[in-house]
């Protein structure tokens, strides 16, 4: 009974401790950050004319405005890796160190952040404010499935309300910006007139960003928009498989082929016999052996086979 009470109390002594240093390591990281973006704004981007800054609340229409921004200023090719790669998100820029200026113009970005902390530059700010009820419901579902929020919604709700949430105040956010409205870079827009009338909106973007866009294009747009096109293509546009994205991982491919035998399109012949070589030494004294059994692939006839050499004797 004594070692056990020992062993709880060094258990919650030790938690404690790691919950110390996890506390820490999250004031370091967002220090880090800030200085990180501090580089960015001061010395990494450098303004252009026709920038693009599309700029939301979280869960206020960020990615639908990237994909009608892809689609209005490319060919609107649907194999490129993620959204991302067309329309990056400029404050990640700060820790990934995406090199901005090899980006074609006109150059897309997301953003959001708040009026005050956004670079002041030439190009165009499209801010796209949501019905903030639904944006609660809406970062609520977003903090469950990808932040593994495990609280009830009214708790949340309370957080949401104080601006205890990513990015602050719901509140704030929205009214820095439409002060800001009547500037001749800045196009303020509903979430709701997007739904209303989404081909009326998007012209509306179209003169405001001064862009070019062939009349026979507007059907392609206006499908690859639709909520059913991009549900489709939903891995495209997720926040977590942005990330994966960053880090060099290619989608769709965790499972291969499931195939028996696919390594003799791969093997050199040098290495089939060092694989082979290993083999013997390590494993071919248990008995354990895929030679000859059903399934087992063999060198297609073209290849000369070449036999193992002999074991050198322990």
């Amino acid at each position: 009974m004594i070692l056990d009470g020992v062993r709880r109390v060094l258990s919650r002594l030790l938690w404690t401790v790691s919950t110390l240093f996890r506390w820490a390591s999250v004031g370091l990281r967002g220090l880090a950050v800030a200085i990180d973006y501090l580089r960015l704004v001061l010395f990494d981007y450098r303004s252009r004319p026709d920038d693009i800054f599309i700029v939301t609340y979280p869960r206020s229409g960020t990615t639908w405005m990237q994909m009608i921004l892809y689609q209005l200023t490319t060919d609107g090719d649907m194999t490129i890796g993620h959204i991302a790669e067309a329309c990056p998100w400029f404050e990640r820029a700060a820790v990934n160190r995406r090199d901005l200026q090899k980006l074609p113009s006109p150059r897309v970005f997301k953003s959001h952040l708040p009026y005050g902390f956004m670079p002041k530059g030439r190009g165009k700010y499209l801010y796209v404010a949501r019905n903030g009820k639904d944006v609660a419901v809406s970062f609520y579902s977003f903090y469950k499935s990808h932040f593994r929020y495990r609280h009830g919604f009214e708790r949340f709700f309370g957080d949401f309300m104080r601006g205890w949430v990513v990015y602050g105040s719901w509140f704030q956010h929205v009214r820095g910006w439409w002060k800001h409205r009547d500037r001749p870079n800045v196009l303020f827009l509903r979430y709701e007139d997007l739904v209303a009338d989404l081909e009326g909106t998007i012209r509306r973007i179209i003169d405001f960003c001064g862009l070019e866009v062939p009349p026979e294009a507007m059907p392609r747009v206006l499908q690859r928009c639709s909520f059913d096109f991009m549900k489709q293509h939903e891995l495209l546009f997720d926040h977590a498989a942005e990330v994966m994205w960053e880090r060099g991982f290619t989608m769709n491919q965790f499972l291969r082929k499931g195939r028996v035998g696919d390594w003799t399109a791969y093997f050199t012949t040098e290495q089939e016999v060092q694989f082979d070589r290993e083999f013997q030494r390590r494993l071919g004294s248990l008995g354990l052996s895929w030679d000859g059994q059903a399934g087992q692939a063999s060198r297609p006839s073209s290849r000369e086979d070449v036999a193992p050499p002999p074991l050198a004797s322990p």
